[in-house]
């Protein structure tokens, strides 16, 4: 039944905004509408069904200009051409403003991890644990809320199953990783041990790997080192009757700097929302050495596949019909400087 409500809500303003975009005379009267009725001078918008935010923004434009759309419809101009195309009742508003409450938040999540001058795949778990609560179902929802509602958390589950650990362990070290949501408030304090424990035991395994390259590295450098220094001088004069006792301080195995290094990560204030996390790390890295280099590895994974869609959305804008001679070399430096260029 609500399924059926919902078709019937979306085909209704579906042929709405069809009649509109195709008739150039209804068009030209809803602009006339809007100038009179002082609303915003906004096309209605076709949804496509491969974009579920499309449909959300169709809806919404469909409810911002719906008092421009009513007057036009009602218009003896264009009334004579409208067949079987008919306004929404109060029963439908009232079904679309309610379906725009729930789907905003979703909205919102997709052009957050859309974007790509931060680190999303830290903003994963939090984001989901932030709309699994604005989904929680009460007592004044509609059935068809609900219904929709249900449908939504149960995809978010399917999507994200508890049971494949690794998966969920990858996106809970990399939310600690980042400054904004360190703290991990939706865990109990045992899971949150776990993960920072996981993650002293993941910096270590980096660390080792780096070690045994820089081993290599400085086996093949010794074949051609240069001899020891002399001694200067003045350390041949005085270095007996003024040796240089030398320091000893207690040494302390990686493991155990690792740890501490941790848990001083731990302590420090969460940085807000809004700030850059990698700016944050840039400016800390020398305090965090060994956890920023983690970080850098978690956080460079992007959450969605949009960047890279994008990447091929541009290299379309570059090879045209009269660009198409372009060699390979030139198309790979001009999409680097259209994505990386940042113009003043």
């Amino acid at each position: 039944m609500a399924v059926n409500q919902m078709s019937r809500l979306l085909g209704r303003v579906r042929k709405v905004v069809t009649f509109f975009h195709r008739s150039t005379t209804a068009a030209a009267l809803l602009k006339d509408k809007q100038e009179m009725l002082q609303l915003p001078p906004h096309k209605l918008i076709q949804d496509v069904s491969t974009r579920w935010n499309s449909m959300y923004e169709m809806l919404e434009r469909y409810l911002e200009q719906q008092a421009a759309v009513f007057s036009a419809l009602t218009d003896k101009t264009i009334r004579r051409n409208i067949k079987d195309t008919v306004t929404l009742s109060d029963e439908d508003v009232k079904l679309a403003e309610d379906i725009i409450q729930v789907l905003k938040p979703l909205k919102m999540v997709t052009t957050l991890l859309s974007t790509e001058q931060l680190p999303t795949v830290s903003m994963i778990m939090p984001l989901k644990h932030t709309i699994l609560e604005s989904l929680k179902v009460s007592d004044t929802d509609t059935t068809v809320v609900k219904d929709v509602k249900h449908g939504i958390v149960s995809d978010f589950i399917n999507r994200y199953p508890e049971s494949d650990l690794t998966l969920v362990q990858f996106l809970h070290m990399s939310t600690a990783l980042d400054p904004r949501f360190k703290s991990l408030p939706f865990l109990d304090e045992t899971m949150r041990i776990n993960i920072f424990n996981r993650l002293m035991e993941k910096i270590l395994e980096y660390l080792s790997q780096q070690a045994q390259v820089s081993e290599e590295q400085l086996d093949m450098a010794s074949i051609s080192c240069d001899p020891p220094a002399k001694k200067a001088p003045i350390s041949e004069l005085f270095g007996k009757l003024f040796p240089v006792e030398p320091s000893t301080p207690t040494p302390k195995s990686l493991s155990q700097m690792v740890k501490e290094e941790v848990a001083c990560y731990r302590q420090v204030p969460t940085l807000p929302v809004e700030l850059n996390p990698l700016a944050w790390w840039k400016d800390n890295e020398s305090q965090f050495p060994h956890v920023a280099k983690l970080a850098k590895c978690y956080l460079g994974v992007p959450a969605t596949s949009v960047p890279s869609e994008r990447v091929f959305s541009t290299a379309g804008d570059i090879v045209t019909a009269q660009r198409s001679s372009l060699s390979s070399e030139n198309v790979d430096i001009m999409v680097f400087l259209k994505k990386n260029l940042k113009l003043n």
